[in-house]
């Protein structure tokens, strides 16, 4: 006898709070194994997220469970071309003592946490007051469905009554392919393409926020 499939989750979709900055840092670090900010350890992603509570550009949104447990997070920014000289400024010596820590385990790291220094979003030229969509990650032993849609959803109208327009994300190119259909299919567009410093072939696509429909997240940026 073939067991149905499991019940989707009841989800709550809200924003962020001070108390959810642990668990989203360990669901990314968990999501992300292998990427840059997850390399850095959860010190560093700790400081990421609490960069999103206060700033009033963050578009931050977390879905729950019944119990109020975090499935996943998603953040992002309306003027990202601001924000994260912000962040430094504001939390300097957090990241810095974060980030001290990742390079003493990760020394390849170095250089790219000295030119996340300058990172401003990587905006398109056509349309640099984009809101971005910065990263979105789902707790990959939930065993949930459906909670990525809900939150790229609630990101992109949480964003959309914040004033921005339009919208961007970057994701890999190679062997990503689930997730490029995905954006594809919820009205991303392609916009553009290009290659890292570390030989990280990217894809940029965007989004006008007044369409309805689902879309997903971005990757483990900057």
């Amino acid at each position: 006898m073939i067991s149905p499939p499991p019940a989707a989750p009841q989800i709550t979709l809200g924003p962020l709070r001070a108390g959810d900055v642990a668990r989203c840092a360990s669901i990314h670090r968990r999501a992300f194994s292998g990427f840059f900010l997850a390399e850095l350890g959860e010190p560093f992603l700790r400081e990421f997220y609490r960069a999103f509570l206060r700033d009033p550009s963050a578009v931050a949104v977390v879905a729950r469970d019944t119990s109020g447990e975090v499935l996943g997070v998603a953040v992002g920014t309306t003027r990202p071309g601001s924000f994260y000289g912000r962040l430094l400024r504001r939390r300097w010596w957090g990241f810095a003592w974060a980030g001290a820590r990742g390079a003493i385990r990760n020394p390849r790291a170095v250089p790219r946490l000295v030119r996340a220094v300058g990172y401003r979003g990587d905006a398109p030229a056509e349309i640099p007051d984009a809101a971005l969509f910065a990263s979105m990650c789902v707790d990959p032993d939930g065993g949930s469905r459906g909670v990525g849609s809900r939150l790229s959803s609630e990101w992109s109208a949480t964003a959309r009554r914040m004033g921005a327009e339009r919208a961007y994300l970057t994701t890999d190119r190679d062997d990503n392919d689930a997730v490029n259909r995905h954006h594809q299919r919820h009205g991303w567009t392609l916009e553009s393409q290009y290659v890292t410093p570390e030989g990280r072939r990217m894809n940029r696509y965007v989004k006008d926020l007044d369409t309805t429909g689902h879309d997903a997240g971005g990757g483990d940026r900057p």
